[in-house]
């Protein structure tokens, strides 16, 4: 039997007493589940706590359907360090991805062939732009033997 805090100093803070259990059971889930409590004590279980925090006003029923995306659970330490590490996972990952990709293109950049005159400018001299005769003189020696 719950004789702290009394029942009768938590019934106004709902319609009725069925409401008033089932805004214990719902804020003593959340406890459970790693919310943080709205007030410091140490209470020998989840429901004790839960029902302190109603008796004191920090926690309060709100009529109506709420969606999951309509209200936020306070997160423990553990919970936030571990969103935090997975977010920093998440941003080094993309960083990487990133990287990768720029050394791809420049990679590719590298690799495209020169067009064909390009490579034929880079090869020619000024003697290709000579319109006489050309004797190659080993060539000749070796003909006449």
């Amino acid at each position: 039997m719950l004789t702290d805090p009394p029942i009768e100093q938590m019934l106004p803070k709902a319609a009725c007493a069925y409401e008033l259990a089932v805004l214990v059971s719902k804020r003593a889930s959340q406890l459970v589940d790693g919310a943080q409590p709205m007030i410091p004590d140490q209470a020998a279980n989840a429901v004790s706590l839960a029902c302190r925090e109603i008796a004191q006003g920090k926690v309060v029923g709100v009529r109506g359907n709420l969606k999951k995306n309509e209200f936020a659970l306070p997160l423990t330490k553990e919970a936030r360090e571990a969103a935090e590490a997975e977010r920093k996972a998440k941003e080094a990952k993309e960083e990487y991805r990133r990287m990768a990709d720029s050394v791809d293109a420049e990679a590719e950049l590298e690799a495209q062939e020169t067009p064909e005159s390009d490579v034929e400018d880079l090869f020619k001299t000024e003697d290709d732009n000579f319109e006489g005769d050309i004797i190659d003189e080993d060539v000749e020696e070796l003909t006449e033997e």
